[in-house]
């Protein structure tokens, strides 16, 4: 009986190992990112920007994670004008994953850094004025031709991502996330005040996971 007892759980330590040496320790993520801003209402009104993104995520455990999260947006001809706007945002934080072993596994996370925000535009410069766009004009010093010049204007601030989202395992090395949902805060001074403002968007993500390395 003893013997059947030892037998048992060293069968019990075996499996655990393997499971344990199955496991992925690197997750490299590429994927679809979109964000919906809520910027000063009394200024400009909300809008859709699309891009891409990108994670490095090493787990030091079954459920625990360091993260690594890149990505950007872009949206040209912002709310009907020629002003393209960009926002790059860099953070990094903890991720908890539940069901790692299983095939569905949901995972949370708090991620913080840093996010420039930049925006562009282009006037003609003509004999006599500016137009931006027409018919706004703005004296200027008599030019002997139409020229082309691009104006931008940037701002670098606080960045945080909490939220959670699900991967759908399809393969010893590959998995599928339909959705990551993070709540999205920006903290940078205005262009007019140069006051530090906080705005709270939403970013929603869906791509491919890579797996590789094993513990």
């Amino acid at each position: 009986m003893k013997k059947c007892y030892l037998l048992f759980v060293a069968a019990l330590l075996t499996a655990s190992v393997a499971v344990a040496t199955d496991m992925p320790t690197n997750e490299a993520y590429l994927g679809y990112n979109f964000v919906h801003f809520s910027p000063n209402a009394s200024v400009l009104s909300s809008f859709d920007a699309n891009g891409g993104v990108a994670q490095f995520a090493h787990s030091f455990s079954p459920w625990i994670a360091a993260v690594v999260d890149v990505g950007g947006v872009t949206q040209g001809g912002l709310l009907n004008t020629n002003v393209d706007s960009r926002l790059f945002s860099f953070t990094a934080g903890p991720r908890a994953t539940f069901h790692k072993h299983g095939r569905f596994q949901p995972y949370v996370q708090v991620l913080f850094g840093a996010a420039r925000s930049s925006s562009s535009t282009s006037i003609t410069l003509l004999p006599g004025g500016v137009v931006w766009p027409p018919p706004s004009w703005i004296a200027v010093p008599i030019l002997s031709q139409p020229r082309e010049a691009e104006f931008e204007s940037s701002r670098t601030g606080f960045a945080m991502l909490a939220g959670g989202g699900l991967d759908i395992k399809v393969g010893k090395h590959f998995m599928f996330r339909p959705v990551e949902a993070d709540y999205f805060l920006t903290r940078m001074p205005t262009l007019l005040t140069q006051n530090d403002t906080n705005r709270n968007h939403f970013r929603y993500s869906a791509g491919v996971n890579f797996l590789f390395g094993a513990r």
